[in-house]
């Protein structure tokens, strides 16, 4: 038996799965590059010397009021390491603690619960630091228009602090290029039209992964710096779902260093001739939306004839957003996005041509589904095609009896939502990694 260690459940147990197959069968595990965990002291070190920016506890002298804004749990950030570092930066500047706020901010998501704000912030956040979960429809000030044409409306907590923190992570997006920098404020703390007329009128990277010097970007940029956003502590994650990275100052300098080690930590290459693709979830696999969202790459590179498997464990179900509902139909998804139709979309009808036909050709997909977490009616609603499974045994016996006990090759793509395929031009030179993990089994 070949067998691959995972990790499943992210903020829901973190906790390993082991995925095996036939002996006859050549498997091939591609991830990020497996990078130490940093300690606290390599944290607190970097954020003594912070890029393209003065140390946050310069930055918080004779400041009265600080927010500190962390993404929310359908992103990887492991913000419970960074906080404390952080608060004990603006405690050095003489700020108590009744001063700072901890913002768990989502966009246009649910408002966060207190049950999943504890799990972001950790069991070790002060008492008197104030925890509050961003809304977009409610408590919003109202700043004109971004550069851009936005109609820009902010949290109003935080607009009423002098200090603004951004706390994140760094991986592909489909069209920010990159997560992380200013996203943390648009839309991460915009409200919902502002969100909404975001993704409607501004152009963003064309690919996953892509440039992160768009007309997006530079509209995110602006808007960080209206709003204030004076320092971030943006980070990469290994496959533990555990700090790797962490660059932190300037919200746009130290946002491109952590880029460039992203790209290098998370490339992978391709095998588009296996005969079986594995697209392991981890760490977005809390919910069925951020995982179709984040991971199916590989599943859209596979061969017409690969057998497709998707590992999302999804403790939230299908999982919900304001902007784009996973759980409709197909056809109510489409007229949803065509209720939203602007002038502005006149001038690149091709790229709406596009979205329209990969949502399209998502849904013929015949997907083998392990995820204990989703009910087989909710998750065959949205891709007809697709089979569920409770368990690892059933999928292996199902992807046995198509495939038998000759020889096929699988490719099993570790963590795939933080992946970034290689070209064509690099795909040769990255190759090697194929070689050192086939048939390896991968500590978790």
């Amino acid at each position: 038996m070949s067998d691959v260690q995972l990790r499943t459940r992210a903020w829901f147990g973190d906790a390993p799965l082991t995925i095996g197959f036939p002996p006859t069968w050549k498997v091939v595990e591609l991830g990020p590059e497996d990078e130490p965990t940093m300690t606290a002291d390599e944290l607190r070190e970097r954020l003594r010397h912070p890029i393209g920016s003065r140390r946050l506890a310069d930055l918080a002298i004779g400041k009265m009021k600080a927010v500190i804004i962390v993404d929310d749990l359908t992103r990887p950030t492991p913000a419970a390491d960074l906080l404390p570092l952080l608060i004990d930066e603006l405690r050095r500047a003489g700020m108590p603690g009744r001063a700072m706020t901890v913002l768990v901010a989502g966009g246009t998501h649910p408002p966060a619960s207190r049950e999943d704000m504890a799990k972001k912030v950790g069991p070790h956040l002060p008492a008197e630091v104030r925890l509050l979960a961003h809304d977009s429809r409610d408590d919003l000030v109202d700043l004109g228009r971004s550069p851009g044409g936005l109609p820009l409306q902010v949290n109003r907590t935080v607009m009423d602090c002098d200090l603004k923190i951004g706390v994140g992570c760094i991986y592909p997006h489909p069209i920010a290029g990159f997560s992380g920098g200013a996203k943390i404020v648009l839309p991460a703390v915009c409200g919902l039209e502002t969100a909404r007329t975001m993704h409607d009128y501004l152009r963003g990277s064309r690919e996953r992964g892509g440039s992160i010097h768009t007309e997006l970007r530079r509209d995110m940029i602006a808007v960080a710096r209206t709003v204030g956003l004076d320092f971030i502590a943006n980070v990469t994650i290994n496959h533990r779902r555990q700090i790797s990275g962490l660059f932190a100052g300037d919200l746009v300098e130290a946002h491109e260093a952590g880029v460039c080690a992203a790209q290098k930590m998370y490339r992978v290459p391709l095998m588009p001739q296996a005969d079986i693709v594995v697209a392991d979830m981890y760490p977005f696999d809390t919910s069925w939306q951020f995982a179709q969202d984040r991971g199916m790459w590989p599943i859209e590179r596979a061969g017409p004839e690969a057998s497709r498997v998707v590992i999302a464990a999804c403790p939230l179900g299908m999982g919900t957003h304001e902007l784009f509902p996973v759980a409709s139909p197909l056809w109510s998804r489409i007229t949803r996005r065509l209720s939203h139709f602007r002038l502005a979309d006149l001038d690149r009808p091709l790229e709406k041509l596009r979205t329209v036909l990969t949502l399209i050709r998502q849904t013929q997909h015949r997907l083998l589904v392990l995820s204990p977490g989703l009910k087989p009616d909710g998750l065959m609603g949205v891709f007809p095609r697709a089979q569920w499974f409770g368990e690892w045994a059933t999928l292996r016996a199902a992807l046995e009896a198509r495939h038998g006990k000759k020889p096929v090759t699988v490719v099993v793509y570790r963590c795939a939502p933080l992946l970034l395929p290689a070209t064509a031009e690099r795909n040769q030179e990255v190759g090697a990694q194929a070689q050192t993990l086939t048939t390896h089994p991968s500590s978790a």
